[in-house]
């Protein structure tokens, strides 16, 4: 019999249990040596990575600054900008691939988020297109939220020669008076949005007088301005600008001088001529105003104590009262009248006059029919007083005088004399009696 020399396999389950202890004893010898190279193995890994520019991550910038530029070209360009850049504009996110190896050094002010005015062509609403800048080395931007910002774009235009107004208020220091403002410049130039240009008609500066120095002489005082459309509105605005030989301005110099005042009052000489119808005459005159302020030079004002109507008052063959102006004569070293002219009211009434008669009978009247009457007294004498031409027309037979006994029994009485007097025409008049009662007896028949 043959004997087999080849050597016996070993069964499968031995062999692994034998694979498993070669790896074993593989770790467990020499394993810090092992660890390093498995650290440089990955450092070297790492490098290669971050210097790929091909390979690179997404960072997202939130709340990134969108800057303006180009406000001064789209000026130049004949256009503005109505909205509020400020209330529009606010913050962008920004996506970008950045490079792996720059990754923590990219920052949002790299890629520069802004809008640029200089791009607008045409007025109106419009999208603007929020731009930004892209890196070699720090990556480009992929998304940008908001994309547009939506503005409003109007044509700009200046205007030249808008007159400047001065308005004052309060009074001036007492004892002066303050001459007509002047303001510089006198005109100005107002750049802006058509649509707020084309509405200003003037523009408008407020003074104080109350502000004003005590004193005599040429005052400088610089004031705010404001501009006004045709009804007196003030526009305005931050986009609007004021020039005055291209010189921007915010206020503008009033200039004035100042004069001392007096109270002067009007003489009444040569004031009336003339003499009213016969029968009238003046009763009263007055002046309103009665005093007029003047201003001027002291040394001119302390000269002066009257001043003169140009002209009169004519009162011939006037039977009634009225009003007339006078235009108040101006000296020539005076610069002011409060009143240029004078309301002139001429009184005109009836000459009053008296007229007396004598022994007139009194009559008794409306005595009951089974009665007597006695007088103490049965003649008076009476003066009365009324319009001149009416009293001269009175004759005794147009005058009568009574004593009314009605309803009166046996008895003394002091009854009142009255005094009647026929066609009295509705004339205002007054009598006077010597004998204004008398004692009446009455008895029975």
């Amino acid at each position: 019999m043959m004997q087999n020399n080849m050597p016996q396999q070993p069964p499968k389950n031995d062999r692994w249990k034998t694979v498993g202890k070669m790896l074993l004893d593989l770790l467990l010898k020499n394993w810090p040596f092992k660890l390093l190279a498995l650290f440089i193995s990955l450092l070297m890994w790492a490098g290669l990575i971050t210097q790929d520019p091909t390979l690179t991550r997404e960072k997202i910038f939130n709340d990134v600054k969108i800057s303006v530029s180009g406000a001064d070209a789209i000026k130049r360009n004949g256009m503005i900008v109505l909205t509020n850049l400020d209330e529009v504009i606010g913050s962008a996110q920004l996506h970008v691939d950045v490079p792996q190896m720059q990754y923590n050094n990219a920052t949002a002010n790299i890629f520069n988020a802004r809008i640029d005015l200089s791009r607008i062509t045409e007025t109106g609403v419009q999208d603007i297109k929020v731009l930004t800048s892209n890196s070699s080395t720090y990556g480009e931007v992929t998304a940008v939220t908001p994309a547009t910002i939506q503005i409003e774009v109007d044509d700009y235009i200046t205007r030249y020669r808008i007159p400047v107004n001065v308005h004052t208020a309060g009074e001036p220091p007492e004892g002066y008076y303050a001459g007509t403002p002047q303001p510089d410049p006198p005109m100005v130039a107002v750049s802006g949005p058509k649509t707020l240009v084309d509405k200003i008609v003037q523009a408008e500066a407020i003074l104080d007088l109350g502000h004003l120095p005590s004193r005599e002489g040429t005052v400088r005082t610089a004031t705010a301005f404001y501009l006004l459309d045709e009804d007196g509105n003030r526009v305005e605005s931050s986009l609007l600008s004021v020039t005055s030989e291209s010189v921007l301005l915010d206020s503008v110099v009033v200039e004035q001088t100042m004069y001392s005042t007096k109270s002067l009052a009007l003489s009444e000489l040569g004031m009336i001529t003339g003499e009213p119808a016969d029968g009238y005459e003046i009763k009263s005159v007055t002046y309103t105003p009665e005093v007029i302020t003047a201003a001027g030079r002291a040394i001119n004002l302390n000269l002066l104590d009257t001043l003169y109507t140009s002209s009169s008052v004519d009162v011939t063959d006037k039977e009634s009262s009225f009003q007339q102006q006078l235009r108040v004569r101006r000296p020539t070293e005076l610069i002011y009248l409060s009143a240029d002219t004078v309301t002139v009211e001429v009184e005109i009434g009836p000459v009053i006059t008296q007229k007396s008669f004598t022994n007139q009978k009194v009559n008794v009247v409306n005595l009951a029919r089974d009665l007597n009457v006695k007088l103490d007294t049965t003649n008076v004498d009476l003066t009365i007083s009324g319009p001149q031409l009416w009293v001269q027309g009175l004759r005794t037979y147009h005058i009568t005088m009574q004593c009314d006994v009605a309803g009166l029994g046996a008895g003394e009485y002091e009854l009142p004399v009255q005094c009647l007097v026929q066609n009295d025409q509705g004339q205002n008049y007054s009598v006077e009696l010597d004998h204004p009662t008398v004692k009446v007896t009455i008895e029975d028949r």
